[in-house]
């Protein structure tokens, strides 16, 4: 058991190698099941066409999240002017990823703010979306239109 001081002052408990093990083999137990059927839907949806973004290979419309993964891609490989023109949410979800995972498996913190970040995270990229879907769509990436979705393939034949 190791402690440290937050910035407050207060002591902070940091958790040990067998404590971040048991954490990630409870978290495991409990949402495998989702996580087996969200790498399923994903990999079926990117095996339909050539993206991983259901919205876009099944409606051939970008989604509020179209282009985050290559954002964080692209942040993680130091290209950040590409990252923020293509989405800027990449900083903040690539932010609140490494807080959370500190937060849940590291520190031994109550976090309570969790649902207001998320909830004002996904409000942000709505509103970001609606401006972009007005300024962007359909010819600028990530906000195109992809021709080859399912439902136009469907409708064709």
């Amino acid at each position: 058991m190791i402690f440290a001081k937050a910035g407050n002052g207060v002591p902070m408990r940091i958790r040990t190698g067998r404590e971040i093990g048991r954490t990630l083999r409870r978290d495991w137990d409990n949402y495998k099941t989702g996580l087996l059927v969200a790498a399923a839907v994903t990999a079926g949806v990117s095996l339909l066409g050539h993206g991983l973004c259901p919205s876009r290979e099944l409606l051939g419309l970008p989604c509020p999240g179209c282009g985050l993964t290559r954002s964080i891609l692209l942040i993680l490989q130091g290209h950040f002017a590409e990252s923020w023109q293509l989405q800027p949410f990449g900083y903040v979800w690539l932010a609140l990823g490494v807080v959370f995972l500190l937060d849940r498996y590291v520190l031994e913190s109550r976090q309570r703010l969790w649902k207001g970040m998320l909830a004002a995270v996904c409000v942000g990229m709505m509103v970001l979306y609606g401006y972009r879907m007005m300024t962007m769509f359909p010819h600028r990436e990530p906000m195109t239109y992809y021709e080859e979705n399912l439902l136009r393939r469907f409708l064709i034949l």
